[in-house]
Formats: structure tokens, sequence, C-alpha cells
């Protein structure tokens, strides 16, 4: 009799363990979409046109672009059939700067933004901008002036 109690006990105590693991753990599920369109259905993309509007200025001051995004808390929407995407203005501006800065040229900068952006990688692939882009926030990042200077040798 005692000896059945201490196995229901051990099963009991093991159950809770076992529970209490399964409901901790961080289990993250990719999407997967069973449709035969192989073309991914944009409905909103402001990334596309917040670019536009970064390469026509054609110099960037980041600083003074992410202090404005910040007063103004602005986001910015990404959505389709595959992906949903908001993020705040000065992050994603915060995110190209640093991409431009460390980068070489404009591949590794596309590169760098599929990493940290991966909702948008079918988008990035479509983007003919993006080396434009490149080359108008690396003129204006730490690495880029650097380059920009004249070589003593």
């Amino acid at each position: 009799m005692k000896n059945s109690t201490h196995n229901i006990k051990i099963s009991i105590l093991g159950l809770l363990l076992l529970i209490s693991s399964i409901s901790y753990a961080q289990v993250e599920l990719e999407t997967v979409y069973l449709n035969s369109n192989a073309e991914e259905v944009v409905y909103t993309n402001n990334f596309s046109n917040f670019n536009d509007e970064l390469i026509a200025e054609d110099i960037i001051s980041f600083r003074v672009e992410i202090k404005k995004a910040k007063g103004d808390n602005s986001h910015l929407l990404f959505l389709s059939e595959r992906s949903n995407l908001e993020i705040l203005t000065a992050s994603y501006l915060k995110t190209i700067r640093k991409g431009a800065n460390r980068s070489t040229d404009a591949e590794a900068f596309v590169n760098f933004l599929r990493e940290k952006l991966p909702e948008l990688i079918h988008q990035f692939k479509k983007d003919n901008n993006l080396e434009e882009l490149y080359i108008i926030s690396r003129k204006n990042t730490f690495n880029g002036k650097i380059d920009a200077l004249p070589s003593v040798l």
C-alpha cells in the first residue's frame, strides 16, 4: 500500500513537470500558405513608398529624420496575403542606417535588410531602388564619410 501511494505521487509529480515544461516551451511555427498563386498579393506597402521618398531627398540626415519620426510616432505598414508587418518609422530608419554603415556594397546592404526584416524578403527581391537607397544612405553614415575622405597614400 505504501509503495503504491509512493508510485502515484511520483507519477503525479512527473505529469506536473511534463505539463509545466510543455506550457513554458515557446514554439514558433512559420505560416504555410496553401494556394496555387506563386505571386504575393500586396495590399499595402509603405516601405517601398518611404524608400522612394528617401531617395528623392538625395541627402539623408538620419539624426534629423529619426528625431522627426519619433516625434510623429509614425509607423510603416506592409500587408499582404503572406505577411503583415508594422514597424516604427524611426526603427526602420535605424535599420537602414545600420545596414548602410555595416555593408561594403549594395548586395550586402540588401542581405542585411532581408535578415532584419524577413517579412519583406519577397518585396526586397522586387525593389529595384534598394541600390540607390544604399548609395544615398551610405553617404551619411560614419563609414561612408570615412570612405569619402581622400586617400593620404
